[in-house]
Parts: C-alpha cells; structure tokens; sequence
C-alpha cells in the first residue's frame, strides 16, 4: 500500500523530545495567563455595553453614565461587538467562563506564534526561547478586555501573508488563504480598534513584495501573484467599512489618535522607558534582532525589514503596541537565530509516545488553575494580596474593584459623587443608575476635566474644584489618591460615610 494511502491513524508519528521545550514553556504561560486578575479599568463598562447590546438590540451612541455631561453627549463605541462578546459568556457561564475563554484566546495567540517561529526556524527549541521572549514583553497585554478578540484575527492575517509570499501556499489554493484576510477583518474591525495593524499588515506586504518584484530580487513574487495580494489588500481595505459607521471608523481612530487625555495622561499610549519587566524585555529584544542580523547568515527580505520597522515604530511610539511588534517580530528573530553559524550543538531527534504523555502532564498545573478551581487552590497570600479572595462577581476580580463600596452605595444612593477613574468602571456595571464623575472611557471626557480630576486626587484645590461640579460625595482609593483622602481626613467640611482598608467614600457636611 503506497505510504500516502494508509490509514491515518497509521500516518501518525509520536511527538520528537524537542517538542517537550515549548510544551513547558506554553504550559508556564497558560499557568501564568490564568491567574492574572481582573484589571477593572475597560473590564467591567465594556461588559456593561455588551449587556446593553443584547438586551437593546441596539449600539448605544451617547454618554449614558456620566453625570458631567449630558446623557445625550455623543460617545462612539467603536468595539461594539468585542464588548458583546464578553458579555454572551459571561450571561451563559458567569466571569468563570469568560475568564477560560481569554485563556483559550491567549494559548492559540501564542502557539500560534511559536508556530510561526518553527516554520521559519526549523526548531521547536528556537520557538519556545522566542516564545518566552515574546510572553514577557505581552504582560501588560494580556487582561480581559475587548483586545483579545484582535489577537487570533493579526496573527492568521499574519500567517497567511507569509505562506503565500514565501511559496508555502498550496499550488492553484492560495486565491483562497488570501480571501482569509478580509474574512477576518469583517470580524475584527467591530471588536477592536487595532483593526488598522491589519491593514499595516496587508500594506507591508503588498509593498515589500512589490519592490522585491522591482529590484528582481530571488524568490521575488511573479505579476500575477502580486496582483492577487494587491487584491486582496484592497478587500481587507474594503472590509474596514463593514461596521455601523461606515468611513466614521476612521473618523473615530484619527480622533483617537490626537486625543490629548488618552495620549498625554493614560500610559500605553506613550513611548516605552526601561522600567518594568515587559518593557525592558522589548527593549532586549531589539539589541537580540540586531545581534542576530549582524551575525547571522539569514538577511530579511524587504517585506520582513519592512514589518519590523514598521511595528517598531509603533511600539515605539506607545507601549500598547509592543505586543504586535513581538507577535511580528519574534518568529523573524528565531529565522534569524536558526542561522548563526555554529550556534548549538545538533541533537538527535528522539520521538516516542512517552513524549505525548508528558506533554499532556505538563499542562495539568494550568488546568488545575482555570477560573473554576483557582480559588480552592493554596496559592501564596501575597497573590491574595492583588486579587479579591471570594468576590460575589466571580474568581479572580482584582482588588482594586471597589466591590463593597459598591454594595453599600446600592443600599445608600444619591448624590454626585466623584470617583475614582478606575472606580467608575465598575460602578457603570454594578450601579448604573448612580452616575460617575469620570471613567475610562477616556476620550469622552475634555481634557479640562481630567486636569481637574488629577487635581482633586492629589488634594490641590480639591474644596473649590469640588464645589464647582457640584460633587457632595466622593469615592477614592486610598493608595491612588493618597493627597485627596489626607485632605478630606483633615476637612471638617467632610465625612467619612464607608471606607475598607482600600476604599474611602465621603459625604459633604451639611451647613
């Protein structure tokens, strides 16, 4: 019987031990994927707009839930179906189910990745190294907001561009990989605004294998093949479209982009510095790329120069972009590692069923800690000391959400209360009907307000900036607004009404 004839379970070969690198490091990263907290700032008003979705219909087009600003003031909810998104597990299985869906999103992300990487690298263990790298510098990525919708949507589009202009893609079936890349952006473009990498993506490509075309370059795509990226370029432009607001998409980006509070007050939107771990990761791997392309015998083509510019411009630019730029940036590294001269000794590859065993041991430690089972599990108290131990909302709520304040203020409502900005998230979810000062729908509000509003937390001016919004309650976190809760602690013209070891809600005096 001729070998591509038998059966299937008889083509089936045992994993090598190689494999066992990156098994371990993508079991690390799903362990450590799970047990990140609930960041309350886009969380929890995102999941209320998804709520408000379903049960309306309709895409809410106006403030709704600032009392500064009139109900009626506009509000563009560009990522309308990512926040329908979170909220549909989360109405059928609670936050536990949504939490492993961000999991199961996260672990494709990167197998997805280090698949990448071995494809152009030719080793599992030049993948999980990558792999690593590229985990660290996508911590500050990787909390449940509508982002994780984008992930699977850049990193296919990704893959498909690379298949096909390096001939991988199957002879008289690539038309049909690249009608993959519109597909994807009719989905992705109503639930995220990174929407527009897909098009840098599609960009860097068609132009990079276009000049390859020019300067006759080896391996250059022929006409026709150009032609058909070219094409499929222009459907994913076309598919950007595809969206309640048609071309106001890009109204709504470039607005974002010159937004002054979320460029010059919120910290991933501006240029990264060398503090913090993913940061200083971003920063190693730009010096590995450079040693690795100076030493290396692989030379990137103008399309791979071109995507690392380019995503290194953005990350760059801001720090909510370095995930893209590793996603991008770390498959080329391992392409580029595979090929220093006498870089590692060659194993022998050893494949046995034993292997398959171990792989499958070795994620047990991160289904033991999915949302369903985390809190039953003796976790070290200092992880107890950042996450909310029994939360009504569900496991792994962070502690910053200010659960109990919330509690007392629907027994206890009325007023105008200022809040913290991260505060307000979450009381757009539990209280709606109460009203926030401010919230992270950052670029909602003028950029005056949030100048007052960093007044008033740092205890500058905060009885004259009060009074002139009218605010006779106010909700702080003690270790956000340190200046503001030793103001009003010292004000006889305040109250303390509430307060936990984290939260403090004040209520003016009467005169």
């Amino acid at each position: 019987m001729p070998p591509n004839t038998r059966p299937f379970f008889k083509r089936i070969t045992p994993p090598g031990i190689s494999l066992l690198w990156l098994a371990v490091i993508l079991a690390a990263i799903s362990f450590l994927v799970a047990i990140i907290p609930i960041r309350g700032n886009d969380f929890w008003w995102q999941l209320k707009l998804g709520e408000l979705i379903f049960n309306q219909r309709a895409i809410p087009t106006t403030n709704i839930f600032a009392w500064t600003l009139p109900p009626d003031h506009p509000f563009f909810y560009g990522a309308w179906l990512g926040e329908l998104l979170l909220y549909l597990p989360h109405r059928l299985g609670g936050l536990e189910l949504l939490i492993f869906v961000r999991n199961l999103l996260a672990l494709a992300f990167f197998a997805l990745v280090a698949y990448e990487a071995r494809q152009r690298s030719g080793s599992w263990r030049i993948a999980a190294f990558v792999v690593l790298l590229f985990y660290v510098m996508a911590l500050n990525n990787l909390t449940l907001r509508t982002q994780i919708w984008a992930w699977l949507p850049f990193m296919l589009i990704a893959l498909v561009l690379h298949r096909f202009t390096s001939g991988q893609s199957s002879p008289g079936g690539y038309r049909q990989w690249l009608l993959l890349c519109p597909l994807l952006m009719l989905v992705w473009v109503n639930v995220h605004g990174s929407y527009i990498l897909g098009l840098v993506l599609v960009g860097s490509y068609l132009v990079g294998e276009a000049l390859r075309a020019l300067f006759k370059q080896p391996g250059a795509l022929g006409p026709a093949h150009i032609a058909w990226l070219g094409i499929a370029s222009a459907l994913t432009a076309a598919a950007t479209l595809v969206n309640p607001r048609g071309i106001g998409i890009y109204t709504y980006f470039m607005g974002l982009m010159t937004d002054a509070p979320s460029q010059g007050l919120i910290a991933e939107w501006q240029s990264p510095s060398p503090n913090g771990i993913a940061n200083l990761a971003f920063f190693v791997s730009i010096l590995l790329l450079i040693l690795v392309l100076a030493y290396s015998r692989y030379r990137p083509s103008l399309t791979d120069l071109l995507l690392i510019l380019g995503f290194l411009w953005l990350a760059w630019s801001g720090q909510r972009y370095i995930v893209w730029f590793g996603a991008i940036a770390m498959p080329i590294l391992a392409q580029g590692l595979a090929q220093i001269p006498n870089r590692l000794p060659v194993f022998t590859e050893q494949r046995s069923w034993l292997n398959a065993v171990i792989i499958l041991l070795l994620f047990i430690p991160a289904l033991l800690v999915q949302p369903w089972f985390v809190s039953s599990l003796p976790l070290p108290q200092s992880y107890w000391q950042i996450a909310y131990p029994g939360s009504p909302e569900g496991p792994l709520v962070g502690l910053d959400t200010p659960i109990e304040a919330a509690a007392y203020l629907k027994t206890h409502p009325g007023g105008r209360l200022f809040n913290e900005m991260g505060y307000g998230s979450y009381l757009i979810w539990a209280l709606p009907d109460q009203g926030v000062f401010i919230d992270p729908r950052v670029e909602l509000y003028p950029y005056e307000q949030w100048q007052d509003y960093i007044h008033i937390s740092q205890g500058i001016q905060y009885a004259e900036l009060l009074e002139r919004y009218g605010a006779d309650r106010v909700l702080l976190d003690v270790y956000l607004q340190a200046g503001l809760a030793e103001a009003l602690a010292s004000d006889p013209g305040w109250h303390m009404e509430f307060s936990t070891s984290r939260t403090q809600l004040w209520t003016r005096v009467e005169k």
